[in-house]
C-alpha cells in the first residue's frame, strides 16, 4: 500500500518519468554536423540528426543548441515537457513557444507560461575537437507536430 502511495505521489508531482528514465535503455551518441564556432551567443540554433538505434533502425530528431557568453553550449531535447509537442524559438518574443499547447519557455528552458510541468529537458553534450556530439536517450521519439 505505501508503495502504491509513493509511486502516486511521484507520478502526481511529474517525479514518475524521473523513475522510468532509467528504463529508457542506454543512450545513443549523435554526432552533429555544426561547427560550434558558427553558434552565436545567445541565438538558439536547430540542429538535425538521425538517431540509429542498437536494433539498426533509423529516426529523424532534432536539439535545440544555445551557445552562451563563456562559449559553453546547452543541448536541449526537442520536446515540450508537457505534451512532447515541437517547440519552435520565436525570435520576435525571444521565447520558445510550443506548437500544441502555448506553452513558453526561456532561452535557459524555463518554462514562462502554459500547462508545461517542469523546464525543457537536456542531452548530455560533449565537444571533441571541434564536433558536438550529444547523448540521446534510448527511448527518443520524434517530437509530435499537433495534437
Amino acid at each position: 500500500m505505501l508503495l502504491l502511495m509513493g509511486v502516486g505521489a511521484l507520478a502526481a508531482g511529474g517525479g514518475l518519468g524521473v523513475l522510468l528514465e532509467g528504463c529508457a535503455g542506454p543512450p545513443v551518441t549523435v554526432k552533429l554536423t555544426v561547427d560550434p564556432a558558427t553558434l552565436v551567443p545567445g541565438t538558439p540554433t536547430e540542429v538535425p540528426f538521425t538517431l540509429t538505434r542498437s536494433g539498426g533502425d533509423s529516426l529523424p530528431g532534432s536539439t535545440w543548441l544555445v551557445k552562451h557568453n563563456d562559449g559553453s553550449i546547452t543541448a536541449f531535447d526537442p520536446r515540450c515537457t508537457h505534451a512532447l509537442c515541437q517547440y519552435g524559438w520565436n525570435p520576435d518574443v525571444a521565447k520558445f513557444k510550443c506548437k500544441c499547447h502555448e506553452g513558453t519557455y526561456a532561452l535557459d528552458g524555463t518554462v514562462l507560461a502554459g500547462p508545461p510541468p517542469r523546464p525543457l529537458g537536456q542531452f548530455p553534450l560533449r565537444l571533441v575537437g571541434d564536433v558536438i556530439e550529444v547523448d540521446v536517450p534510448g527511448d527518443f521519439a520524434t517530437p509530435k507536430a499537433s495534437l
